[in-house]
């Protein structure tokens, strides 16, 4: 019969060791591991500075013997690529200053070419105002009677002539004016009649000469009373009276309605304003001019006014200059007045005035729109052939166009519109872009950061 197996017991002690041979191994075997992948990087980064070092020192020998640099040859690979690379519909290429557009681009951008020449340069000031209605070609309708509106026959900006019937009024005002006039005739009638009765009489001895004095005198009553009925109902009713109780408002001027308060049916006083007619073909500016520039502006001076939404300017003069400056403002009041300025230029819109205080001759001149800032420089794209060139200027005065001088052609921009003195850089004859500039400008700008990119 065996013996049964023994126990194997361990003490505190023994297990304790045991566990602390156990992690040193681990710790043995980590700070090999990471020996072994430091050697191997440090291996692959000196593999990489050989190569990157025997690349470089390639590009060198390869500059160095063939006497070329290489970076000069990638850019001329570029500039040849370029070159004979054919132009893409709306694609715009680069040389420097100069900027080549494709066909249907130039068409799209809508760039306008004017010729630059010689011209007057109006030295302008710019007021600010607001266009008004004439004053003085305004007219106000009112009844001169009391009555009740029966037909309205003109309406809110319709044009209407002098005489014109604007509305017709049932007044029992003018029935009563009417009917003293129709009794005082009718006793003026009668009054002849015993007169001539009672001068017949008195010629022929029958009556005495006192009846035929009364009869003169009463002929003469009835006169004076049917004179009075008759002023007195064309005070009330003027042209506009009509038969029985009509009674008609008619226009006074030529003009349009500007405004309109009256109804069918509405009972209207004779102080009521039933219609304000006025006079468009002639409108006023009125502008603020302020003390630095009253020295300068002249009655009779050219003004170009430009007004928010619309496009073109128009040409007035300056016809009043305040004699009284505001206290507050310190500036006085001026009017500019436009002859025929047409249907957009609306009383109440902003506007702002161009004096021309001063004309001089230059002998060039080019849009004011062309003029861009490039790298800090005022350039002017200039036609070279296909392409268009960033051409630097020195600019001399600003202001609008006054055509050109004596015994030359005028520059291209149209009157009053704003220009500027050419002093270098462009001469008479160049075409250049004076139209919508800004967009090579931006192709240009685009070019030039693809290339440094």
């Amino acid at each position: 019969m065996s013996a049964p197996p023994r126990k194997m017991e361990l003490s505190p002690k023994v297990i304790a060791a045991i566990a602390a041979a156990v992690l040193a191994l681990v710790v043995a075997a980590v700070a090999i591991t990471v020996r072994v992948e430091h050697r191997r990087h440090g291996h692959d980064r000196e593999a990489g500075h050989e190569e990157h070092d025997g690349h470089q020192h390639g590009e060198k020998e390869g500059a160095h013997g063939d006497g070329h640099d290489g970076d000069h040859d990638h850019d001329h690979d570029n500039d040849r690529a370029e070159k004979h690379a054919p132009d893409e519909p709306g694609e715009a290429h680069a040389h420097g200053d100069r900027l080549k557009l494709s066909p249907a681009m130039i068409q799209n951008a809508g760039l306008e070419m004017l010729t630059a020449g010689p011209g007057n340069v109006a030295v302008t000031v710019t007021l600010p105002g607001e266009v008004a209605l004439n004053a003085e070609a305004i007219a106000h309708v009112t009844p001169r009677v009391p009555g009740t509106a029966r037909e309205v026959k003109k309406q809110l900006g319709d044009t209407v002539t002098r005489g014109e019937v604007l509305a017709v009024l049932d007044s029992r005002e003018l029935a009563e004016l009417q009917r003293e006039l129709l009794a005082a005739k009718e006793r003026l009638s009668l009054a002849e009649a015993s007169f001539t009765r009672h001068e017949a009489l008195w010629k022929e001895r029958i009556s005495a000469e006192k009846e035929y004095l009364a009869a003169r005198q009463a002929v003469a009553e009835a006169r004076i009373e049917h004179r009075s009925a008759a002023q007195k109902l064309s005070a009330a009713a003027g042209s506009g009276a009509g038969k029985g109780t009509g009674y008609a408002l008619v226009a006074p001027i030529d003009g349009t309605i500007i405004e309109k308060h009256i109804a069918i049916g509405e009972v209207l006083k004779e102080d009521t304003q039933v219609f304000v007619i006025a006079d468009l073909s002639t409108i006023w500016v009125n502008v603020t001019v302020y003390a630095k520039d009253l020295s300068r502006a002249r009655i009779g001076q050219t003004a170009w006014v430009k007004a928010e939404g619309i496009e073109q300017s128009a040409r007035g003069t300056l016809a009043y200059l305040g004699q009284v400056v505001d206290e507050q403002s310190r500036s006085a009041v001026a009017r500019v007045v436009l002859q025929s300025p047409g249907a957009a230029w609306r009383p109440g819109l902003f506007a702002t005035a161009d004096i021309a205080v001063e004309e001089a001759a230059a002998p060039v001149v080019v849009s004011d729109e062309a003029i861009q800032r490039v790298e800090g420089k005022d350039v002017v794209f200039v036609e070279e052939g296909d392409a268009f060139e960033a051409r630097p200027v020195k600019i001399g005065r600003r202001g609008t166009s006054g055509g050109g001088p004596p015994g030359a052609p005028a520059a291209e921009p149209r009157r009053g519109a704003p220009v500027v003195e050419i002093e270098a850089g462009v001469a008479a004859g160049e075409r250049y872009v004076g139209k919508n500039s800004f967009i090579l400008k931006a192709e240009l700008g685009k070019s030039e950061a693809g290339h440094q990119h």
